[in-house]
């Protein structure tokens, strides 16, 4: 199963979590996606802020180009790359994870406007914490509070995201920042203003991999956060 929130140059943002398949550089790097028929889904990546576990493996894209049309925001954003952001995990538990998950990465955040790359933040900038309360009838919660330093401030999103399937939970954030950026309000574009979607990672669930996405004054904030039980 793989997560990307990304946008491209039109300016339309969106995501996708499905089953993909990456394909690696020399380096171990991602550069490309493809789904269960080994059709395209993102190629020609230029990857940056790559890192990988047992569990999962996560990065950014400062190029490449979208063969699909995602989900979220407009729905549509294929096409040339202006953000992407990923992560694929190997396996997911199949009964119900309970406990305490704490950031151990992230990719750096990303500000898009207009189609443009307007900010960036640093590699591992964005952290969080999320504790999880999944069951085997899917009526669980996961509580979360994660931060997203970009642009001179810091973003703050706490919520409480219902579960989707034994593995996954999705979130709408109150979301505020130290700075102007959510003067007028923030809101996610992941979808029903949902900002954050979490799958977790290893047939034990150790780990997970948390996109987010949000609007404010200054663009588009998007990015990944990886989690460890």
């Amino acid at each position: 199963m793989s997560g990307v929130v990304w946008s491209n140059e039109k300016g339309d943002v969106a995501y996708v979590l499905q089953q993909a398949t990456p394909k690696f550089n020399a380096r171990g790097e991602v550069v490309e996606l493809n789904d269960t028929d080994d059709k395209k889904l993102f190629e020609k990546g230029l990857p940056t802020d790559t890192g990988s576990n047992e569990a999962i493996s996560w990065g950014r894209w400062t190029d490449g180009q979208s063969k699909v049309k995602g989900t979220g925001g407009p729905g549509v954003a294929n096409g040339n790359l202006a953000t992407m952001h990923h992560f694929t995990v190997t396996g997911a538990p199949i009964g119900a994870t309970t406990g305490q998950f704490t950031s151990i990465a992230s990719t750096s955040p990303t500000v898009q406007a207009n189609g443009k790359l307007v900010a960036t933040g640093s590699v591992n900038g964005a952290t969080g914490a999320f504790t999880a309360a999944l069951t085997l009838n899917t009526t669980g919660t996961a509580s979360y509070t994660l931060t997203v330093p970009v642009s001179g401030q810091t973003f703050t999103l706490t919520g409480v995201a219902n579960q989707t399937s034994l593995s996954t939970f999705a979130g709408v954030s109150v979301i505020s920042s130290t700075g102007t950026g959510c003067n007028g309000g923030c809101n996610g574009t992941l979808g029903g203003n949902v900002s954050v979607i979490g799958q977790l990672a290893g047939s034990a669930g150790t780990h997970a991999g948390v996109l987010y996405g949000f609007d404010s004054r200054l663009g588009d904030v998007s990015g990944v956060i990886i989690f460890k039980r």
